[in-house]
């Protein structure tokens, strides 16, 4: 009974945990924010251009592959990602006219290459960009080209190209009249054809131009063209259509492309894809066409290139961005393609935009980004600020900081640090092998040795310590078959326990064709180890030129029945796993001798058949668990496929979830908690925190939701999750140790504080850095500080707070902490809390205040930290270790601390001083003004020191003081704005001058004993009117101030705009008040001292701009014994 007690709590504990991770998504951990590395020096391709002038600015809109949409509002100089919540490639953009708010978006390129990704209909914002919202055309998976009707904006026009795969209805061309609410398919030919392209006649909106292609493309061939191809023209706005066939090819056609004239809309041109493609010109709006030119840099690959554009101004200027920049003066009949200076575009255009209102100006999209030239396309610069590569694969080394290497779509492969002094930049990436890019490895003990691949599986080694490079591809030996080398060929590597002749340690190199080879000397020799390991299915071998309809794309990317994957056991060098593009996911046991095919199994959980293995994971922790996903898209079918093994591939299990979309490219099991599982799937991160059993879409992590994840690698030293996106280039999450422990914690609990890391002396380098102006995209990089997560089932209301105690439990630190729901970061930079300080300047009662300045570094050793939240505390432990490596040795450490430390007590000593002085201050009122209220407050002062300063705050109350000093013998000593007040309250108690004042406060005072002179008023700058610099004083023997001075003449520095009105000297020096000191050129007045008082002294000058500790003005001294000297008899009479 008691053990079915506990069974029955135990289930019931894990059905909670089951209920909590259900509700849990990616919200929960949004700080663990995503690093964009970009890179932007090479970009990705580029399929739609549209712009608009708003506000005195230019914004632009750029569609891409597969990096969603990004908008510029400075003519291209910098972008922003606006279309993260949603499907990432896109066909076509649509601006209203007159009306930057209004954008049309379509999903889903129509470059129809072997890799492009699909779309999910139309959107459309009316902010600008800020929200879209879907509006329909879902199953289109591939649009072209959005036309709206200027004169009537709800009508907008849409060619629907698609589904690439597969045949089906859901193509051609769609109208809208309600701006999108509704549709209607306005022309169709038949499930295989689709409209590749529309035309708008620019002054009778209702003529249309619409082509119509038949294409599809296999896992194994590509065939464009066919007879449901053809042009077509409607009159009405689409109701009725005309094929148009006078002067075209006859026979089977393919792609067609058209533009008409805007200057002159009776000329129109098409480039027709047909047996013999060309460049046809009609006059007639269509009714007839000749044939102008069909020379190759005009009609090559034509399935691919599908963009032609009038200038929109000169009539006979025309435009053809393809393999290069093409360009007419004539209307077409002759063409150039001549650059002058600058840099060359990208091979492989797919966008043009031309800048209506300055035609000079255009941006083409290709390939590798965007170009934009004001010259109408002689010279180009290129935009260094669009981070959309497409990376195929990504692979790390184990250098500090370590490297990410990876293989861009047409664009070359790469590597840059995961981290630099300032961040990573653009210009921290660099090229490390041509062609399209697929896999990069890093040599396992050799980091100087890179191995890349380009199409068609050529393997490239290249030496970094030498800057060479050769081939390495395994020959083909005699008695082979011909190799059959995958578009994106595997290179793999995996550790090895054997070693060299000559005894020194080995790793295993692979790659593979339909047979898999492995090298132990870095590529110079192969060994094969596997029979053909495909179906070897000769409907699927050699099928590019005999499936190529009119134009076929034999470019490799068609090769099949090859081996896709490999995955070696991270434990045992003789378990290797192989999975083909065809289906077989092949198993050696004893490194290559006999092999064992276990697809069937998968074949069972509801996968189809012979769908392509796209990965294949082996447990680090367990290597009987196998992890595999599969890619049926070429067959039409766009479902995520992801299984796994617990018996090495006997049986499987297969995961799903109402989250999933897109197919499946990639999966990985953590390299420390197997509950941990990342996926890679077309449209998005998946993410699991129980083994599989339930997923979440990586939403807020600083990456599109529908992220083309094509590969993803957990960096071993670091922790880092690292993910390379098929549009977004490369993705560092810093650190998943938290993600690890939120999978041990009971989620049901009301806050967690996980265990902090220990953490090594570190600082983040600042240099050497790039230029600012080279460095185009950039990232931060990883933060080096002891970071605290803890997780907080719900908001908290009274906030959360951390604190740090020392081993003495003396608490010395306190860090704002944030009190979102879900896991929370806070990163604490080893210093403690700033010093105590004074407020500074001249203000009474200066109150004491933490400082901005930054408290010193701690010393190594233990730290407690402390949670509190919500009434608790919460209590985690780190320990502060020294780092010799990066010279922060122990003793170093402590010299430091033990210094700064010093400062820091100097600091706290100091406001414990002013603190007491500010004690003793006295403030005096408005109302404070009456004679007992002023002995009551200022009888226990030992002097009275009057400062600069201007305007007429405080004015009454420092007069009031100065009567008292006067009259009680108090030291006193005015400087500038204090001897003023020294005159006034003389002027107005001595001498009877009743509302004397200066005419800086008061200007109709009736006696201006303090005033600008007369050459001064005319002045209208007052900087004019300021007496500035060093100025000469004569002081007349026999006084205070010379017995202060000691001499006869001085110098001191000035910064004053009112003076002593020398119209009064006379009643001054009749009523007792000496002008000890005046300027020996303008007789103005400097000192003003009162004889028979120990000490009261007023100055026009400035005695503290020349004053120093080591040689202290003469005034201060004597003002400070003066006062010191009044004091004693107080002093020796207090308890």
């Amino acid at each position: 009974m008691q053990l079915k007690s506990k069974l029955t709590g135990l289930f019931l504990l894990l059905v909670f945990i089951t209920s909590a991770q259900n509700t849990i998504n990616s919200s929960y951990f949004q700080v663990m924010g995503a690093r964009p590395l970009g890179p932007s020096t090479m970009s990705g391709r580029i399929t739609s251009i549209d712009g608009i002038s708003a506000n005195g600015q230019l914004n632009l809109f750029v569609g891409t592959a597969g990096g969603g949409i990004w908008k510029s509002q400075n003519g291209g100089l910098s972008f922003i990602s606006i279309f993260d919540k949603y499907c990432q490639s896109i066909g076509a953009l649509a601006i209203e006219p007159g009306n930057a708010k209004v954008v049309y978006a379509g999903a889903g390129e129509s470059n129809t290459r072997n890799s492009v990704s699909y779309g999910d209909g139309m959107y459309k914002t009316t902010d600008g960009g800020n929200n879209w919202q879907k509006i329909g055309l879902d199953s289109t998976e591939r649009i072209s080209k959005i036309i709206i009707d200027p004169t009537d904006k709800k009508t907008v026009y849409v060619s629907a190209p698609g589904p690439l795969w597969n045949s089906s209805t859901h193509r051609g061309l769609y109208k809208t009249m309600d701006g999108g609410k509704t549709w209607n398919k306005i022309l169709y030919v038949n499930d295989e054809t689709g409209c590749a392209d529309i035309a708008m006649h620019p002054t009778k909106p209702g003529t249309l131009f619409a082509s119509m292609w038949q294409f599809r493309r296999k896992a194994y061939a590509f065939s464009s063209g066919g007879p449901g191809s053809g042009l077509h023209k409607s009159t009405d706005g689409g109701k009725t259509w005309n094929k148009i066939t006078n002067g075209l090819p006859e026979g089977d056609l393919g792609r067609i492309v058209i533009t008409i004239n805007p200057s002159k809309p009776s000329e129109v041109l098409a480039i027709v894809e047909a047996k013999v493609p060309g460049l046809y010109i009609s006059e007639d709006e269509g009714a007839t066409w000749k044939k102008l030119a069909s020379t190759e840099n005009l009609t090559a690959r034509p399935f691919y290139f599908s963009t032609l554009v009038y200038d929109p101004k000169d009539p006979k200027r025309v435009y053809r961005p393809a393999f290069d920049f093409q360009y007419s003066s004539d209307g077409g009949y002759s063409w150039n393609n001549t650059v002058i200076g600058g840099v060359e575009p990208h091979a492989d255009m797919h966008a043009l935009w031309i800048n209506p209102s300055n035609p000079d100006m255009m941006f083409v999209g290709t390939d590798g980004g965007i170009y934009m030239s004001t010259n109408k396309g002689t010279a180009w610069q290129f935009i260094n600020s669009l981070p959309v590569g497409q990376f195929y694969h990504v692979s790390t080394d184990n250098q500090t900081p370590y490297h990410v290497y990876g293989g861009l779509q047409d664009n070359n492969s790469w590597m840059a640090p995961s981290s630099a002094p300032g961040g990573v930049t653009a210009v921290d990436w660099r090229w490390i092998n041509g062609g399209d890019g697929f896999w990069v490895q890093p040599s396992l003990l050799n980091s100087k040795i890179i191995f890349s691949e380009s199409q068609g599986g050529e393997i490239t080694k290249v030496d970094l310590s030498t800057g060479l490079s050769y081939g390495v591809r395994p020959k083909k030996l005699e008695g082979d078959e011909e190799h059959r080398w995958n578009w994106n060929t595997p290179i793999v590597v995996g550790t090895s326990v054997k070693k060299n002749a000559a005894g020194k340690p080995v790793y295993n190199l692979y790659t593979a064709a339909q047979y898999v080879f492995k090298s132990n000397d870095d590529g110079k020799n192969w060994q094969r180890i596997s029979p053909d390991l495909t179906t070897n299915n000769p409907n699927k071998i050699n099928q590019a030129e005999k499936n190529a309809g009119i134009t076929g794309d034999n470019t490799s990317a068609e090769n099949h029945c090859t081996i896709f994957t490999i995955t070696q056991d991270p434990k045992n060098e003789n378990i290797i796993w192989a999975g083909t593009d065809d289906g077989n996911l092949q198993l050696t046991m004893d490194g290559g001798k006999t092999w064992e095919n276990k697809a069937a199994g998968i074949w069972k959980t509801g996968v189809p058949e012979n769908t392509w293995i796209s990965s294949i994971e082996i447990s680090s922790l367990d290597s009987k668990r196998i992890y595999v996903t599969l890619d049926n898209h070429m067959y039409g079918d766009m479902h995520t496929y992801a299984v796994m093994s617990t018996d090495r591939g006997n049986t499987w299990k297969k995961f799903s979830s109402s989250e999933f979309t897109g197919f499946a490219h990639v999966i990985r099991e953590d390299i420390v908690n197997e509950k941990l599982l990342f996926l890679g799937t077309e449209m998005g991160l998946f993410i699991s925190l129980d083994g599989g059993n339930n997923w979440m879409r990586s939403k807020y992590q600083n990456m599109p939701w529908y992220n083309l994840v094509r590969d993803i690698k957990i960096q071993p030293q670091t922790n880092d999750l690292v993910i390379a996106s098929h549009g977004r280039g490369i993705y560092i999450v810093d650190n998943i140790q938290p993600l690890r422990e939120m999978v041990k914690s009971d989620l049901s609990q009301q806050v967690l504080f996980y265990p902090i890391q220990n953490f090594k002396y570190e600082y983040s380098p600042q240099y050497p850095q790039p230029a600012p102006n080279l460095a185009g995209w950039g990232v931060g990089s990883r933060v080096i500080a002891p970071t605290f997560y803890y997780y907080l089932k719900e908001r908290s209301n009274s906030g959360v707070k951390i604190e740090i105690y020392d081993a003495a439990n003396k608490k010395i630190k306190d860090l704002n902490a944030s009190s979102t729901k879900g896991l929370n970061k806070v990163y604490w930079d080893l210093s403690v809390n700033p010093p105590k300080v004074a407020r500074g300047g001249y203000i009474a009662q200066s109150s004491v205040l933490i400082s901005s300045v930054i408290g010193p570094k701690v010393d190594i050793g233990k730290y407690k930290i402390v949670v509190k939240a919500d009434g608790k505390e919460y209590v985690q432990n780190i320990q502060i270790e020294a780092n010799p490596s990066k010279g922060l040795d122990a003793a170093s450490i402590g010299l430091l601390n033990k210094q700064s430390m010093r400062l820091f007590n100097l600091h706290e000593r100091l406001y414990t001083l002013i603190d007491s002085l500010d004690k003793t201050v006295v403030v005096i009122s408005k109302g404070d003004t009456t004679v007992p209220v002023i002995k009551e407050k200022l009888n226990k002062l030992d002097g009275l020191l009057v400062a600069p300063g201007f305007g007429s705050r405080g004015v009454e109350g420092k007069i009031c003081a100065i009567k008292y000093a006067r009259e009680n013998e108090l030291p006193f000593f005015g400087i500038c704005l204090g001897m003023q007040m020294a005159v006034i309250e003389f002027a107005r108690n001595v001498l009877g001058f009743e509302h004397a004042h200066s005419t800086e406060m008061v200007k109709e005072t009736p006696y201006p004993v303090i005033d600008l002179m007369d050459e001064q008023k005319e002045v209208t700058a007052k900087g004019g009117t300021m007496r500035l610099g060093a100025y000469s004083c004569k002081i007349e023997k026999g006084t205070l101030a010379h017995k202060v001075y000691g001499k006869s003449l001085i110098q001191e520095r000035h910064r004053h705009r009112y003076e002593f009105n020398n119209a009064y000297l006379e009643k001054f020096k009749e009523a007792g008040l000496i002008m000890s000191g005046t300027n020996p050129e303008s007789n103005l007045v400097e000192i003003v001292e009162l004889p028979n008082h120990p000490f009261f002294i007023g100055v026009q000058f400035h005695p503290e701009y020349k004053s120093t500790v080591e040689a202290p003005a003469p005034l201060f001294v004597q003002f400070v014994k003066a006062a010191y000297q009044h004091a004693v008899p107080f002093i020796k009479n207090s308890k």
